[in-house]
């Protein structure tokens, strides 16, 4: 590689950006007011830097480049645009990857993007981003690196207070659901897509359920987070708005219902219609050309990794990869539950999927524990009413289904299926306890 990503300069600008974040972090810690959860503030700020530069190494060291620096390298060459012609580079930005072809742009002293970002949209998006962030770092990737983490600390840390309102958990089970999950903060936080996926998700959760859920009042500040977040979906994974939408409307029809549980009738009729309104949408989506569309780009998103020979690892096959309708619905069992489990601690021995088969052993514990324990029915009816909890349980087994039928590749796999892992955990380790004192906050 070129750039000399881990010098004096490089580890000198990423401590400045890290002792900047952990003041800030240290003062918002102070305006905490619950006292039992304000210790895990700077702990999740700090695991989540441990996690970033841990991200950096390895992918420095152990694989000597891939994506992420693919896209930081992309970065600062739009970097070195914005010095030749401030004209050229809003052009860039503003315009589509076709863009990058274009003669006149790039040169020697510039540098040129790789010729596979001019066919994906999606990862040229990602390198626009990472140009941003390379002139507030000073074109130090490690520095770049904690600032996505210190994004992701903010987003994980609003979700995980938002769980505490909502009274669904103890505090310390929602903290490790939510802010201490290793895979997920390994992945997530770094110049990668699944970075601003996940950032993006957190977010556009928070700030609906704010409002929805809370009843707090929306601002300017909640319109413009939550269009920030679909945006930066769509133009990276827009499949993954597929899978929100439908959490969402499960989880708002389950708080619909709320309102008429005194009345039998008016209850049974609105349960009905939610779960034929969502049988009548699940068989529509797979029939639609989005749908379609959806599994074409998750399949470019495996193509992504696959491309690269340093993704070459370990693969997995499924019984079923027919992408018509029908072929679809058959797979999903199976997809489904590679996208949640897999790949299984035997099948984990490398340096990056290590902790993923660790955390599969974990997942199936609690699945087991979740379904052999009593008051297994109560659990589920209690799951059902709270609509964060249907939220979770519906987004993370689309995602798992889509990770499942589309990565082949484990690499893949455990990179598209982090997102789902805190929703997930928040289903399996649902509190009796916590449900059955839940002080109605929301009502």
């Amino acid at each position: 590689m070129e750039s000399n990503y881990i010098s004096f300069y490089d580890i000198s600008i990423t401590v400045l950006w890290i002792i900047i974040f952990l003041l800030i972090a240290n003062s918002r810690r102070k305006k905490v007011k619950d006292e039992e959860i304000k210790k895990y503030y700077l702990r999740n700020v700090l695991f989540k830097f441990f996690f970033s530069i841990a991200f950096a190494i390895v992918y420095l060291v152990y694989y000597s480049g891939g994506d992420t620096t693919a896209y930081w390298e992309s970065g600062i060459t739009l970097n070195k645009l914005f010095m030749k012609s401030p004209v050229m580079y809003m052009e860039q930005m503003m315009g589509s990857n076709e863009l990058i072809k274009s003669l006149g742009y790039f040169d020697v002293d510039t540098g040129y993007p790789p010729a596979w970002l001019a066919r994906e949209s999606e990862a040229w998006f990602i390198c626009k981003l990472a140009s941003i962030i390379s002139f507030f770092t000073f074109r130090s990737y490690l520095a770049a690196n904690v600032i996505m983490a210190f994004f992701a600390a903010m987003a994980s840390w609003r979700v995980f207070e938002l769980i505490i309102k909502l009274n669904t958990h103890k505090k310390n089970v929602a903290a490790l659901c939510i802010l201490f999950i290793p895979t997920v903060s390994f992945w997530c936080t770094g110049i990668s897509k699944d970075a601003v996926v996940f950032i993006s998700i957190l977010n556009l959760l928070y700030y609906v359920f704010d409002v929805m859920v809370l009843k707090n009042k929306i601002s300017i500040k909640h319109i413009l987070i939550i269009l920030l977040s679909l945006f930066m979906i769509y133009s990276v994974r827009s499949f993954v708005l597929a899978a929100i939408a439908a959490a969402l409307f499960m989880a708002f029809g389950a708080r619909l219902t709320k309102n008429y549980e005194r009345n039998f009738i008016a209850k049974l009729f609105l349960r009905s219609l939610i779960a034929f309104g969502g049988i009548f949408l699940f068989l529509q989506f797979f029939a639609s050309d989005f749908a379609s569309e959806m599994v074409a780009e998750a399949e470019l998103v495996q193509l992504d990794f696959t491309g690269n020979e340093t993704y070459q690892g370990k693969r997995y096959e499924i019984s079923n990869t027919d992408a018509s309708p029908v072929g679809l619905i058959r797979a999903i069992p199976e997809s489904t539950f590679y996208g949640i489990y897999r790949p299984f601690i035997n099948e984990s021995f490398s340096l990056t999927l290590i902790i993923n088969g660790l955390e599969s052993l974990v997942l199936m514990f609690l699945t087991l524990r979740f379904f052999t324990r009593r008051n297994l029915f109560s659990k589920i009816k209690k799951i059902r009413k709270e609509e964060i909890l249907v939220f979770a349980l519906i987004f993370s087994l689309f995602i798992a289904f889509m990770a499942g039928f589309t990565s082949v590749l484990f690499g893949v796999l455990v990179r598209i299926r982090a997102p789902l892992l805190p929703f997930f955990l928040l289903v399996l380790t649902v509190s009796m306890e916590k449900l059955n004192k839940n002080n109605n906050i929301i009502n």
